[in-house]
């Protein structure tokens, strides 16, 4: 039996102890104070004091003095000095394994993305290109980012401008959309385009109006046979440029990316990245429906896909990358599926969402699909024109029907207000037939939604992803092509906001335009377009709102809200730190804030010098 004088000194060790601080193995990595730590947690701004974190996670969002009681010796006290902390921002929709065909390429982009303002511009950049990169007739030469809308000659290139730059090497180059496409004549050859050729469903090739030859002019699905002859860079290059790619992408405080509308070989090259811990924040891919056949053989090909459970994300931590059930090559439908394919399940920073569908076009390229005629159609269509979609209501039933059937989330592009009430009938009528199933489809872009579309929005669990964007980029042009009234009501997040509980996101959906996501958050608050008009000032939304729409209700839109999108214990470490409040600075202010570093589970991923 332990002497009396034995147990009191065992007692005072235990206090010294307690008062010495936690266990070597519970302290604090990190602990932030001295700054705007603002949580992006609840439907107004909340600041904490100090912010802790061990192991990638964020274990205290409170006060210093209960963060203090988390300090070990080894714990690192860093003083923000004023600066600002943020959730890491979260790309709801882009096209990240693009950047990888462009990267190192001539950019056509007008200003202030680029600096190209005439055709003459585009061929004289062509022709230095197919110089410097040795181009030969044997290969497509792909350029991309021209905008006719701002263009001095207020036209699309065409067939014989490029011709003009070479009538022996096919070239193609890309509008600033992506949805429209410029081929020379050698281009045009390569995929059998001809006078005769007839306008795919859900394309349009345009036509001298004279002789009836394409022009080189290609909207939409009329553009996809290229995908066939697409040069397909080494799997090891994509993968070096994918790493030069990141880091730009941190660099406007992004930690968690998206990869929409991928090809099998963008799949296969992340998954490969990943496998070789070459990805340093986390990437969500959506596989590009036409690569699944029809929905009948997608459905039947499920037998072969393992789905992930919705909202039980696995945190960075505790991740592992499971070559067994992960596949690492495309599947294909004409041969025996080896792997099964897993939807939804993070391997290291790689995980696949779900399917993306395009339903229509581009209003910039005025190929988004409308109810009412746009203001101005394009040259050689009549005053009714409205566009098209790129498939029919009955198709695009059938993909909602096989989404809800088998559990897998659907992203749909949706610019006009016609494809937004295509997707709503889809929803609806999947959702009938598989009641109860909260699969979250997303709207992407909602551009021209309307005020009684979100509703039907809020009422069926569809998402809006807006791309405020526009109202800068493009909102002059829009007024030109829709109206005032209707391009004033273009992205109508405000409206969104004041439905409650509605959920909505925005995003930059580059490399359409640059990710960066103070610029977007700026337009959301601002809508200001290029020569200085608001565009649709009813639209505006406050700072936080438009932040909300980055991180917490984007978290949501990718099933992570338990571990994402806001700074509260438990979550990731992902962090942004800015040198200002964008809810204390001008509004007009937003944009020149400067991102000072970039963090994943705690981990540095960007620093300015």
């Amino acid at each position: 039996m332990k002497s009396l004088s034995g147990l009191c000194l065992g007692l005072v060790s235990v206090l010294l102890a307690a008062c010495s601080g936690p266990a070597p193995q519970q302290a604090a990595d990190v602990i932030y104070s001295g700054g705007d730590i603002l949580t992006m947690a609840g439907e107004q701004p909340q600041y904490v004091e100090a912010l802790a974190v061990k192991d990638g996670h964020i274990v205290l969002a409170g006060s210093l003095a209960d963060a203090q009681k988390l300090a070990g010796k080894t714990t690192q006290q860093v003083n923000l000095n004023g600066r600002t902390v943020l959730p890491g921002f979260i790309d709801a929709h882009g096209h990240i394994a693009d950047y990888t065909l462009w990267w190192g390429k001539p950019d056509l982009s007008p200003p202030p993305v680029g600096d190209t303002r005439s055709i003459e511009d585009i061929k004289a950049k062509v022709a230095k290109y197919l110089v410097d990169s040795k181009a030969t007739p044997a290969q497509l030469v792909l350029v991309n980012g021209y905008d006719d809308s701002l263009l001095a000659e207020q036209r699309h290139p065409t067939r014989a401008d490029l011709d003009q730059v070479s009538n022996t090497i096919p070239i193609l180059i890309i509008h600033a959309s992506g949805h429209l496409v410029v081929a020379n004549t050698p281009a045009l050859a390569l995929v059998k385009i001809t006078k005769d050729s007839k306008d795919p469903p859900g394309g349009h090739i345009q036509r001298d109006r004279k002789t009836g030859e394409p022009n080189g002019v290609l909207e939409e699905q009329a553009g996809y046979p290229f995908f066939a002859v697409f040069p397909q860079p080494a799997q090891s290059e994509q993968i070096d440029k994918l790493v030069e790619i990141q880091k730009w992408y941190a660099g406007f405080g992004l930690t968690t990316v998206q990869d929409g509308v991928s090809s099998p070989p963008n799949v296969a090259m992340l998954q490969e990245a990943d496998r070789q811990h070459k990805i340093i924040f986390d990437i969500v891919s959506y596989a590009m429906w036409k690569t699944l056949g029809t929905p009948a053989q997608a459905d039947a090909n499920a037998a072969n896909v393992d789905i992930h459970v919705p909202g039980s994300e696995l945190s960075n931590a505790g991740r592992q990358y499971d070559t067994d059930t992960l596949v690492r090559t495309p599947v294909t439908l004409d041969a025996p599926v080896k792997e099964r394919l897993k939807i939804g399940a993070y391997g290291e920073h790689f995980k696949i969402g779900g399917i993306k569908i395009v339903a229509d076009g581009s209003p910039q390229g005025k190929t988004a699909f409308m109810t009412h005629p746009y203001e101005v159609p394009p040259p050689g269509q009549s005053k009714d024109y409205r566009a098209y979609p790129t498939l029919q209501q009955e198709e695009l039933n059938e993909w909602l029907e096989v989404a809800y059937k088998n559990d897998v989330q659907v992203i749909t592009h949706t610019n006009g207000d016609a494809a937004v009430d295509q997707l709503l009938q889809a929803v609806a009528l999947a959702q009938a037939k598989y009641p109860g199933k909260d699969l979250r489809p997303v709207a992407i872009h909602s551009q021209l939604a309307r005020h009684d579309q979100l509703d039907a929005m809020q009422k069926l669990g569809v998402v809006p992803s807006f791309f405020t964007a526009h109202t800068f980029f493009w909102g002059d042009w829009h007024v030109q092509s829709f109206g005032k009234e209707r391009a004033y009501g273009i992205s109508p997040m405000n409206y969104a906001s004041s439905l409650p509980g509605f959920k909505f996101t925005n995003h930059h959906d580059s490399p359409i335009v640059p990710p960066n996501m103070m610029f977007l958050a700026w337009t959301a608050v601002n809508r200001q377009s290029r020569s200085g008009q608001t565009l649709g000032p009813d639209e505006r939304v406050s700072p936080y709102i438009a932040f909300k729409a980055m991180t917490d209700y984007a978290a949501y839109q990718y099933f992570e809200e338990k571990t994402k999108g806001t700074l509260e214990a438990g979550k990731l470490a992902d962090l942004v730190i800015l040198d200002a409040n964008p809810l204390k600075v001008e509004p007009m202010a937003i944009k020149d804030i400067k991102v000072l570093e970039t963090l994943k589970a705690g981990k540095t991923i960007y620093k300015a010098q």
